[in-house]
């Protein structure tokens, strides 16, 4: 077994039970790569392809799938980790040792993590800018998307156009969200918000707060000095 669960015994707390395998959730990261699915598209064909099954340990058919956000977890476990890169190199060594391709052109694939996770910090944050424009009534809805600076509506899901290989479009694109995002933030300065719409911005803050600075991303000049989450006023 290439990813025993031993492997990502630092990444989880000794107590309680994990509800998916991390030597399974590893193989699915791999074949994801592999294959360039979405995240969403990788648990599918977990749960719908019984080769993926066979990959991940013989499963059983009917072995049940998971959410698509268990990925998203693992990567920034792996991430805040003392080894981030340990699927990639246990990967490569098994390639190496096959003889599937050579080492260079593996190696060549690195930038592929950093990538996916940029799209994992703008899958969070445009997604937490759509959930507070859906909670605003219209009033506070036309007073938040007058600060977009984006081209963007935030009407629908998924990932906006981006080269992903490219680090500095990757950079600008976080720029440009972050931006949108503390510029909502303003907004909500100083308001008595409903329950739902407090709920909303506070989700936004910690996924701005804690996902920029985790993977140590300039925070926008406009931000320093911003309230944090907690001091967003609610009403029922």
């Amino acid at each position: 077994m290439l990813f025993p669960d031993e492997m990502f015994a630092d990444l989880f707390a000794t107590t309680g039970r994990r509800s998916v395998p991390p030597r399974i959730v590893a193989t699915v990261m791999v074949l994801q790569r592999l294959f360039g699915l979405s995240d969403r598209e990788a648990v599918e064909a977990f749960e719908f392809d019984a080769r993926w099954k066979y990959a991940c340990g013989g499963l059983d058919f009917d072995s049940p799938g998971f959410a698509h956000t268990v990925l998203v977890d693992m990567r920034a476990r792996l991430d805040r980790s003392q080894r981030p890169r340990r699927i990639f190199e246990v990967s490569l060594d098994a390639a190496r040792r096959a003889g599937i391709v050579s080492a260079k052109r593996v190696l060549d694939s690195t930038p592929l993590y950093d990538a996916v996770a940029t799209q994992d910090t703008v899958t969070m944050i445009r997604s937490a800018i759509r959930q507070l424009l859906a909670a605003a009534d219209t009033v506070l809805e036309a007073d938040l998307r007058t600060v977009l600076s984006r081209d963007d509506n935030y009407a629908s899901g998924g990932k906006p156009s981006c080269d992903w290989t490219d680090p500095v479009a990757r950079e600008a694109l976080v720029a440009d969200l972050a931006a949108d995002a503390f510029a909502c933030l303003a907004v909500l300065d100083d308001r008595v918000l409903a329950t739902d719409v407090a709920r909303a911005g506070e989700l936004l803050a910690t996924v701005v707060g804690q996902d920029l600075s985790r993977r140590g991303w300039a925070v926008p000049d406009r931000a320093q000095g911003r309230q944090g989450p907690g001091d967003l006023h609610g009403r029922s």
